[in-house]
């Protein structure tokens, strides 16, 4: 589990013209907001966020602890939604959840594959389907990712979810029949062998013509 820590400002003037002044300002505007709990609006400085969760090894559960400015409050919170400027990308609003203790969440982790496998060595290739699954945990809880070594694959081995290493107090949701990874066989090797078969049907179709050709001269 990480944590981080930020500061924020509360919001106390709303609407589009606000939001306008705070950006200009160079802060995004946000909302906190959780299960039986009031929400609250804040505003926080995206360049910060930004470069606070690329520091991290899973953005999606990064636990955020916002402090606000000029109180005592602690808010600990998961960044579930950047809304973000169409064209230039830039964010307008961030959504936060605040989380209670003890309390079980719902969140994608992501899947941290290590090692190379067998069939790789021997010339097979990797397909990855998915590098990431659904996760339900408390926030104590929370991975920062799943690792899964897959340096026993050989070439048509197929990891599936149900495969995944289990994690203390971690409850997968996703479909356990999900593929994550296979080993296919070389793809180099299956074109060539497509190639020359190609190739020797031309010349057999080509030696037929000649013969066709003799015979009709031989008739002549």
């Amino acid at each position: 589990m990480i944590i981080v820590e930020m500061n924020a400002v509360k919001r106390e003037e709303l609407g589009k013209q606000a939001n306008n002044k705070i950006r200009k300002d160079g802060l995004v505007p946000a909302v906190v907001y959780g299960r039986n709990k009031k929400n609250i609006n804040i505003s926080i400085d995206g360049k910060e966020l930004k470069k606070v969760l690329s520091g991290t090894e899973a953005r999606e559960n990064t636990i955020i602890s916002i402090s606000i400015e000029g109180t005592d409050e602690k808010r600990k919170v998961l960044l579930k939604e950047a809304h973000l400027d169409t064209l230039t990308s830039a964010p307008l609003h961030f959504d936060f959840y605040e989380i209670t203790d003890g309390e079980k969440l719902k969140l994608v982790c992501p899947l941290n594959f290590i090692g190379k496998p067998e069939g790789v060595k021997n010339g097979g290739v990797i397909q990855t389907l998915s590098n990431q699954v659904s996760i339900e945990c408390i926030p104590e809880k929370i991975p920062n990712n799943i690792t899964v070594d897959i340096s026993d694959l050989e070439i048509g081995d197929t990891l599936f979810v149900e495969n995944l290493p289990a994690e203390d107090g971690v409850t997968i949701l996703s479909n356990p029949k999900s593929t994550t990874i296979s080993i296919l066989a070389p793809r180099i090797m299956t074109e060539e062998t497509t190639d020359e078969e190609g190739e020797e049907g031309a010349e057999s179709e080509e030696g037929a013509d000649q013969s066709d050709a003799s015979k009709e001269e031989s008739d002549k």
